[in-house]
């Protein structure tokens, strides 16, 4: 990243910013403005355009600002406070870092990206997320839906019983890719129902099931927190949620987990669009609840959930950020922190889409806190074609020779010791 500036520091920076009205350039995910400082006060910074429309950023976008100043180059990351067309505020930032040290700039991924790796040796295991929730495999009660070999059968009968009720009924399985779109994550999480009666109203208030069933408001808010989101961008990112789900000509909807024990192995998708504008109903919520349990314990009974032969353990990254020279992932297994060392050598799997590829990594930086260990890994080996396609991926623009010869925020290459 670079060298942290310090509070003081910090403060004449921007100082001299806003005095110089000094330009700067505002990135986000394959978003890229030329701004100028024009404001700062107590929390917020406003910048204002100069090259470029500022309305492709979003309240609550996460940017990136790169600018030079005092024969230095520096950089900071925010959130998005307000926007127009020609002017977005931003929260002041915790860091300011200068002598920039990294090669390409890195973002957090969208969700087409999904990496993982493999350690040979160990015992192999399932290769699903997973959640903060519980559930056993029980069989089901009617002896019908007992019999192991109709999977098929099974989920057309219960697509056909709820088609009066719902637009589109669709079971998305997590096998060999990551949670990706907001419910995805939310439901690793927390293994409940994720259930919206009504996108023009507001998130459920309360679980009205008497087993813990529903994420409430409470529980995304307390998500958020978590992730240090301030609570005024909380309450705005989720009715920007569902105001792109009405835009979306969304009306209702839930996502109802297929629980494995503590892995999320998928989940029942429903969804109300205009043509059907009713509220997906408690007792369709229910119907789901139990087949999600049908469903998990008939693919349990045919072998779903069996490991294969090898002698390798799948994991699972999670990606914290990325570019086209490195990458920090967590983990939450400590035997994998003790196992993974500074300056090992890993071999990562990246897919985009419906294309993979290898990547030859070093381990450069690790560090741990209660929940994980964080491994920063420098990329070592690429073929030339998939390095194109990850860049293009990440940044949203092809690669050119002149990108290649500067470095993050369009620094030049750090001066070469010998």
């Amino acid at each position: 990243m670079g060298t942290p500036v310090g509070r003081i520091e910090k403060e004449f920076v921007f100082k001299s910013l806003v005095d110089e009205g000094a330009s700067a350039d505002l990135h986000s995910n394959k978003k890229e403005a030329r701004v100028a400082f024009c404001g700062v006060r107590e929390g917020e910074i406003d910048l204002k355009s100069v090259q470029g429309d500022l309305s492709g950023f979003e309240v609550g976008d996460e940017v990136r600002v790169f600018f030079f100043l005092k024969n230095n180059y520096h950089t900071f990351v925010s959130r998005i406070l307000s926007q127009q067309a020609d002017r977005v505020t931003i929260v002041d930032p915790h860091g300011v870092y200068k002598n920039l040290a990294r090669k390409y700039e890195r973002v957090k991924p969208e969700r087409e990206i999904e990496v993982w790796f493999t350690l040979k040796g160990k015992k192999v295991e399932l290769n699903f997320p997973k959640t903060e929730h519980f559930s056993s495999v029980d069989p089901p009660k009617a002896a019908l839906e007992r019999n192991p070999g109709r999977i098929d059968a099974l989920v057309e009968g219960f697509r056909e019983k709820l088609s009066p009720h719902v637009s589109q009924n669709t079971i998305p399985m997590f096998r060999d890719r990551l949670p990706r779109t907001f419910e995805e994550k939310v439901l690793v999480r927390l293994g409940r129902c994720l259930w919206i009666p009504s996108t023009e109203e507001d998130w459920p208030q309360k679980d009205p099931f008497p087993e813990e069933r529903i994420i409430t408001k409470a529980d995304l808010i307390k998500l958020e927190e978590a992730e240090g989101l301030a609570p005024y961008l909380i309450t705005s990112k989720l009715g920007n949620i569902l105001f792109e789900k009405t835009r979306s000509d969304i009306f209702s909807e839930l996502c109802c987990p297929l629980m494995y024990f503590e892995y999320l192995v998928g989940y029942i998708h429903l969804v109300n669009t205009g043509d059907k504008r009713e509220r997906i109903s408690k007792d369709v919520v229910e119907q789901s609840w139990q087949f999600a349990k049908i469903l998990c314990w008939t693919l349990m009974q045919n072998g779903y959930f069996k490991s294969d032969s090898s002698q390798e353990r799948r994991f699972e990254a999670p990606i914290l950020d990325l570019s086209a020279s490195g990458i920090l992932f967590a983990h939450p297994s400590q035997d994998i922190g003790k196992e993974i060392l500074v300056h090992s050598e890993l071999d990562l799997t990246v897919r985009i889409g419906r294309r993979s590829f290898g990547v030859g990594t070093r381990i450069m930086r690790k560090f741990k806190d209660t929940q994980a260990t964080y491994f920063g890994a420098q990329f070592m080996r690429i073929a030339p074609e998939d390095f194109r396609l990850l860049y293009e991926t990440l940044y949203g623009k092809p690669f050119t020779e002149e990108q290649g010869m500067l470095w993050e925020g369009g620094a030049p290459p750090p001066e070469l010791i010998l």
